[in-house]
């Protein structure tokens, strides 16, 4: 009987999974692909001969990233339905392309005699890299051994290169995911992600000199062509996530098994003595009665 009850719960300890246990600490890194937006650079044209008139333009040129990667590390607490976690990330992109507009172009190269075309200006730097410190409050659904997801933003700080300068600014993030557990302490899981910063400002300067003399009805000029982006760097990444949790794995408790109730015990064994009494086997049976006496002899009167 013994053997059937640890049979049973060993089966049960084996059929119910290992429960995350809330209320503990956690860790984990994320990576996957980063989808930058595009971006519009602003620019101004300072021409030495002051007989030129300088201009500004807006929105002159749009910078676009290839699909870079986005890798990060957090580490948090979870309240049960609420997470509060840092997280500490690394984007980066190779540059694409940079597209100027012709009106641009033709502003600088008809009083300077140039023939620019869209692939003259190396406006510095192939690549954008953003490095960011973030703050992140989640709400966490499901879970608990099974299927969870979450849902949250963030808050930080984010330092970005790009165009052979630097800038910090504030910056915020929205966040969803899923996770699934894979052990009692390490969850696998699939993450959403759109970060944004505030404002930047990136600076670079292409000098160009005039080619010829006469250009129309004035001499030709060289100058320096200003570019800024005054505005956001945006993304959207897709990560995938390991996250270790801290907390003692809860095992749900296994059911109770009870005993079958003992057979009832056996009935002792009997015998049938001569005299038709009934006794147990282990007991000796009565000794038969004595023989009655005999009957007395009756004898005749004297002289007959």
């Amino acid at each position: 009987m013994r053997k059937y009850l640890l049979a049973a719960v060993a089966a049960a300890a084996f059929a119910t999974p290992a429960l995350a246990a809330d209320g503990s600490g956690y860790v984990g890194i994320e990576g996957g692909v980063l989808f930058p937006k595009k971006q519009h650079i602003d620019a101004n044209i300072d021409f030495t001969n002051p007989a030129v008139t300088d201009v500004t333009f807006n929105n002159v040129a749009r910078i676009k990233n290839k699909t870079g990667y986005d890798v990060d590390a957090i580490a948090g607490y979870d309240f049960g339905m609420f997470r509060l976690e840092g997280e500490l990330g690394y984007k980066r992109a190779k540059l694409k392309n940079i597209t100027v507009e012709n009106a641009f172009l033709t502003d600088i190269n008809t009083p300077s005699g140039n023939t620019f075309g869209t692939t003259t200006f190396d406006l510095g730097g192939h690549h954008t890299s953003v490095l960011s410190a973030m703050a992140n409050a989640l709400v966490d659904f499901g879970g608990q051994g099974s299927i969870g997801g979450y849902a949250g933003g963030g808050f930080g700080r984010a330092r970005v290169k790009e165009l052979g300068d630097s800038d910090s600014a504030w910056a915020w993030q929205l966040i969803a995911g899923v996770y699934m557990p894979v052990s009692s302490n390490i969850d696998v899981g699939l993450k959403y992600r759109y970060f944004r910063t505030g404002k930047l400002n990136f600076n670079d300067e292409v000098a160009f000199s005039p080619v010829g003399t006469t250009c129309g009805t004035v001499a030709c000029t060289g100058g320096t062509a200003f570019f800024n982006t005054g505005g956001h760097f945006s993304s959207h990444s897709l990560l995938a996530s390991l996250t270790y949790n801290f907390g003692a794995p809860v095992v749900a408790p296994a059911p109770v098994v009870e005993a079958p109730p003992p057979p009832p015990p056996a009935a002792p064994a009997t015998q049938t003595c001569p005299d038709g009494s009934v006794i147990l086997a282990t007991s000796a049976c009565p000794a038969p009665p004595p023989p009655p006496p005999p009957a007395p002899t009756e004898r005749g009167e004297r002289g007959q």
